[in-house]
């Protein structure tokens, strides 16, 4: 009997040892394969960076565009007309659309002499002709190229986008 209980125990021993190294060799294994698995996603993410490749291939840098800033052009511009012996009147709120802040406060510098030149510009049209789309699409095109010119001669480089009305009321 106690050649049987010594054989029990030497097969534990074996058994105990064997499931050890079992466990060993697999957490092995798997900080091998976490550690593989690691260094290729940061070889494939990281790209060829040794400038091997042609050097005429050149990724095209796409342009970012800044977000638009506007200004209202205050107080909204009135302008009187006399058609068939008959007083008409013109509302227009002006705002203008620039992708550059600077042009916007060179703008404001210059308000008076942009004010006096629109209200010009506003009184010297045909009040038939502004009632059509065409007409309005005219004179905001008109108005682009007055605050350009203005703000090109007075704030050199400077330039504003558009010039929106957001609201244009005839009468």
């Amino acid at each position: 009997m106690a050649a049987d209980d010594k054989k029990d125990e030497n097969q534990e021993e074996q058994g105990g040892k064997s499931s050890k190294k079992l466990i060993i060799i697999i957490a092995i294994v798997v900080i091998l394969s976490i550690g593989l698995s690691i260094g290729a996603t940061l070889f494939f993410l990281s790209g060829d960076d040794s400038g091997s490749g042609d050097a005429d291939e050149q990724v095209p840098v796409e342009e970012v565009k800044m977000p638009a800033v506007y200004l209202d052009i205050k107080p909204p511009f009135v302008v009187t007309y006399d058609v068939a012996g008959r007083q008409r009147y013109m509302q227009v709120f002006v705002s203008a659309q620039s992708r550059a802040q600077t042009s916007l406060d060179a703008m404001e510098l210059h308000m008076p002499l942009i004010r006096n030149k629109l209200i010009m510009l506003f009184s010297s049209q045909d009040f038939e002709g502004l009632q059509t789309g065409e007409g309005k699409a005219a004179l905001r095109a008109e108005s682009l190229t007055l605050i350009n010119e203005i703000l090109e001669k007075e704030a050199s480089g400077s330039s504003i986008e558009q010039v929106l009305f957001t609201n244009f009321v005839m009468q």
